[in-house]
């Protein structure tokens, strides 16, 4: 009796110092509990919306300060509104000139008239964010727009390769579409490149390019005209470079006798076999006679590089076959 006695003394003081170790454990392992100090409230900093607004310089050297992004615009010019397509903006575009032809869909826009004496009443009534204008356009008239509270863009530059690169980058700035302007500047230099490498271990030739002739007088494009270099980088002579401007004498022409003729679409090709001076060239026998498209050729858009790849392989259609 005395023993089961022992035994379950035993066994209660065991029970009772593991009880007392697990309330110790408890106790060190909870931490004790002081008061957290409340947070005092403070009102939320709502952050300050983007001014959208910019600033852009034309090619007068005019700063104009956009409030934003313009979703409503009147193109003025055609290489603008050329410019205007190849950006993919075309969504924004109100009108154009009777001038703009290219692409086919501009004719669903309305026209504001000419290039030069646009409908100035009519602009204003469209309500544009901007108008983009050439210097052709008079400056009174332009003045009149700007002074309706409409924001006026001037883009024109010189006529060279460049010049057209300007003028897509110009647009692309105004309209806030820079890396696209910048793709398609790209992609012309590249096109560009391609054709200058290709013909440059080709047989040089002379070539003489037909804006008018007959009895109004016989037109050309001279030394420092654009067409004038674009023949030159053609691996090409340009036979009136020997003369600056626009006119030209049958004479010159017939001791030239170029190798190539280059035509303006105004000047009919057909009536070179019986004109005066043209009808004996090697060039008119030979029938190295092509007409170019002189919107691509003369407006500095995007398609400049189209009518460099055309006026290439008209003087070296070996190359182009």
């Amino acid at each position: 009796m005395k023993r089961k006695t022992t035994i379950a003394f035993v066994m209660m003081m065991t029970l009772l110092l593991v009880l007392a170790g697990c309330a110790q454990q408890e106790t060190e392992s909870t931490p004790s509990s002081s008061p957290v100090p409340t947070p005092v409230g403070t009102p939320m900093v709502q952050p300050t919306p983007a001014d959208p607004s910019y600033t852009v310089t034309d090619s007068q050297g005019n700063e104009i300060t956009l409030a934003d992004v313009p979703g409503k615009i009147v193109s003025i010019a055609p290489n603008i509104t050329e410019i205007v397509f190849a950006l993919g903006a075309e969504d924004k575009l109100l009108a154009r000139t009777d001038w703009c032809n290219y692409p086919a869909e501009v004719f669903d826009y309305e026209s504001v008239g000419n290039i030069d004496q646009p409908d100035v009443e009519k602009i204003i009534s469209l309500d544009p964010d901007v108008v983009l204008l050439s210097e052709m356009t008079s400056k009174e008239l332009a003045l009149q727009i700007k002074d309706a509270g409409i924001p006026i863009f001037v883009v024109d530059n010189e006529e060279t390769f460049e010049g057209a690169y300007t003028c897509i980058e110009m647009v692309g700035s105004v309209l806030g579409m820079d890396e696209e302007a910048d793709s398609i500047v790209e992609d012309m230099k590249s096109r560009i490149k391609a054709v200058m490498d290709k013909v440059a271990d080709a047989q040089s030739k002379t070539v003489y390019y037909v804006m008018g002739y007959g009895e109004y007088g016989d037109f050309t494009a001279g030394k420092g005209t654009f067409i004038s270099e674009m023949i030159n980088s053609c691996n090409a002579v340009n036979v009136a470079d020997d003369t600056d401007g626009w006119s030209y004498s049958v004479e010159k022409l017939v001791e030239h006798n170029p190798d190539v003729l280059l035509l303006s679409t105004w000047a009919p090709a057909d009536g070179l076999k019986t004109a005066n001076g043209y009808k004996d060239l090697t060039a008119v026998k030979n029938d190295m006679v092509f007409t170019l498209d002189d919107d691509s050729l003369q407006r500095l858009g995007p398609r400049i590089a189209d009518a460099f790849e055309a006026m290439a392989a008209a003087i070296h259609p070996e190359l182009f076959e």
